[in-house]
């Protein structure tokens, strides 16, 4: 990860706190890998080669007042633009902000508008696990900024990343998701915490989620704690 992309990250991070955003949201996708080194006490080093920061808005129905971040945003370099309908903040070269919320009941995946930040963000089923199994961390910025995050269970992270990966699109990055989920479990089996919390995770699956899941464990050669 380059130097500029690191404090461009936690530039971000500060705009969110000092907007009151920050509560709001849990870091999800490869970049949570980047702040889960604390949470073992192994070697574990994220290979974080993406600019993509998505950011899993947890409830659209708080706060009731109106979080002004797409002005933040822009006063810090940020350019606003919509694809396919879903917002999407660019910072250069650097970063590609993006907001996803959760499905609930019977709702499919789709367009969900996030009325206090007024963007529209991507609905989706598949990070309902992660919602389930969050974690707060204590955490310090480049600049020696501390701030509370938001982040998923190791764990619940890499049971998603196993579950999304017979439909993740470009197919490309399907074996750089195994990759990750393999380095994970390696440094998860040498826990016996983050053991137990997988096994938690694991017994939350569907019958359906459970056929996947092992589906791509054996075309995979990956095996479970």
């Amino acid at each position: 990860m380059r130097k500029e992309q690191e404090e461009a990250f936690w530039q971000t991070i500060k705009a969110f706190d000092e907007t009151g955003l920050l509560r709001h949201v849990m870091i999800i996708g490869s970049w949570a890998e980047y702040l889960f080194p604390p949470l073992f006490k192994t070697d574990f080093m994220p290979n974080l080669r993406t600019r993509d920061v998505d950011f899993f808005y947890r409830n659209i129905n708080i706060p009731k007042e109106k979080i002004n971040i797409v002005q933040k945003l822009k006063n810090i370099g940020y350019i606003y633009d919509e694809v396919d309908g879903i917002s999407r903040f660019y910072k250069e070269d650097l970063l590609e902000l993006e907001f996803l919320t959760r499905v609930l009941g019977a709702g499919t995946d789709g367009k969900v508008n996030i009325k206090p930040l007024g963007i529209t963000s991507e609905g989706l089923r598949a990070i309902n696990i992660l919602s389930d199994f969050a974690r707060e961390i204590e955490t310090t910025a480049t600049d020696g900024e501390k701030y509370t995050l938001i982040i998923p269970e190791p764990s619940a992270y890499v049971v998603q990343k196993i579950l999304t990966n017979p439909d993740r699109e470009p197919r490309e990055k399907r074996a750089k998701d195994i990759v990750a989920v393999k380095e994970l479990l390696y440094h998860i089996e040498k826990s016996t915490e983050h053991k137990t919390k997988f096994s938690e995770v694991y017994k939350t699956l569907s019958v359906k989620q459970l056929k996947i899941i092992r589906q791509v464990c054996e075309e995979n050669q990956i095996v479970l704690p």
